[in-house]
């Protein structure tokens, strides 16, 4: 009875300063929903050691008042049984280096020269993360002056996905919600492109296609195949006049007008198939009176 006297209410007394520490109440544990990147599985060694990498909880608990004090607290997840310990002044800690969209319960001990208080556990919390980088990321090109990156969607963190972002190596860039996206180039241009997979804790790391050369417009031969030759000659009716071919590359104008060297200058409109015979401009006295 004289021990128990002294637990319960005897820390003024010098003895009683070397009790271990009561167990620890009010213990929490809630997801921080980290931007850190997408871990998938926990660290190896300690989650002290792991900052900066994968999901995180922040976890809070209180000593009671009666307790001996504590002079430092360890804290164990699970699953995956990795420690951590903080002085004897906080009792609140971020356990980092916890993989993405895991379940986990955390249990902490005060600890001092006496020895540690019994255990405490918290409740469950899901961890999660920003997503995953996007899966098989590439970049095609069947089009004219259009390239299409497609990827596969990636694990989410534990948040869902809510959009894609992409950037291409000339400047482009805009997103989507889907895992393909057409951007429209320009023609023979070679460029590469990165895609972000986002969701309410941020971005993830960005993957990367290969380069991909965008195809050109298609221009038609001079000479189309279905119609040889498309554009027929003209030869004029007196030499030595050289025959006429009208320019082959369909600008001002598609088809252009000839006009002979001699009287009376008719103008003379190729045939826009070459059914039809070539034209001879009429000329008085000529073979058409003889």
């Amino acid at each position: 009875m004289a021990i128990s006297k002294k637990r319960v209410g005897a820390q003024a007394s010098a003895q009683d300063n070397f009790l271990e520490p009561s167990a620890v109440t009010s213990l929490t544990a809630s997801d921080v929903g980290t931007s850190r990147p997408y871990l998938a599985t926990a660290n190896t060694t300690s989650a002290a050691s792991a900052a900066g990498t994968g999901a995180a909880a922040s976890l809070s608990w209180t000593l009671p008042a009666a307790s001996p004090p504590a002079t430092s607290y360890t804290i164990t997840s699970t699953p995956s049984t990795y420690t951590a310990v903080t002085g004897n002044d906080n009792t609140t800690y971020t356990f980092q280096g916890l993989a993405s969209n895991t379940s986990y319960t955390f249990t902490v001990v005060a600890t001092n020269a006496a020895g540690s208080s019994p255990s405490t556990t918290s409740s469950s919390v899901t961890v999660t993360s920003v997503p995953q980088a996007p899966l098989s990321p590439t970049a095609t090109s069947t089009n004219a002056d259009q390239d299409v990156v497609s990827w596969t969607a990636p694990a989410t963190g534990g948040k869902a996905i809510t959009g894609y972002s992409w950037t291409s190596s000339d400047g482009k860039s805009g997103s989507t919600t889907g895992t393909s996206v057409t951007v429209t180039q320009e023609g023979s241009t070679s460029q590469t492109y990165t895609i972000t997979a986002n969701n309410a804790n941020g971005s993830s790391a960005g993957a990367t296609t290969g380069s991909v050369t965008t195809t050109p417009p298609f221009f038609p031969p001079y000479f189309p195949p279905f119609f040889p030759p498309y554009f027929p000659p003209f030869f004029p009716y007196f030499p030595p006049f050289f025959p006429y071919f009208p320019p082959f590359f369909p600008f001002f104008p598609f088809f252009p007008p000839f006009f002979p060297y001699f009287p009376p200058f008719f103008p003379f409109f190729p045939p826009f198939f070459p059914s039809f015979g070539p034209y001879f401009p009429y000329f008085p006295g000529g073979p058409g009176e003889w």
